[in-house]
């Protein structure tokens, strides 16, 4: 029996389990929801939710590369104009490094910049939460 804040996935992939959110591997069956999800314009834009669950969920998995995996720095690349991901990312810890310019290129052929953020093991926040634990063998 294993922790359930740490329950092996598929290919012995975590599940990593929070106060709200649950992130487990995804498998062939989660793609038309995926995809339906995708296809809704703001979701595509920018995968807000206003309800914090996407800094539950970067904070879980986060902690888990950190505590589990013994990644010693994180960093993550949104959309320099995506201050929802911004603020959902500092949350956790991340801070911003630099700007990098003309970074992706929009729905549009347009390019625009991305925010280079890093976080370091010893500056990750600790938002409500269960603590991950590993299987027990």
């Amino acid at each position: 029996m294993t922790d359930p804040a740490h329950r092996a996935g598929d290919q012995g992939r975590p599940a990593l389990d929070g106060e709200r959110v649950r992130l487990r591997p995804g498998g062939r069956a989660d793609a038309p929801a995926l995809h339906a999800i995708l296809a809704e314009p703001t979701v595509a834009r920018w995968w807000g939710d206003g309800r914090d669950i996407g800094t539950e969920a970067v904070a879980l998995l986060a902690r888990y590369l950190i505590e589990q995996r013994g990644h010693h720095r994180l960093t993550i690349d949104p959309a320099a104009a995506n201050h929802s991901a911004i603020r959902c990312y500092q949350k956790v810890g991340f801070r911003p490094v630099g700007v990098l310019r003309e970074y992706e290129r929009g729905p549009g052929g347009t390019f625009h910049g991305g925010l280079l953020m890093d976080l370091l093991r010893g500056e990750i926040t600790r938002p409500p939460g269960k603590k991950i634990k590993p299987p027990r063998v």
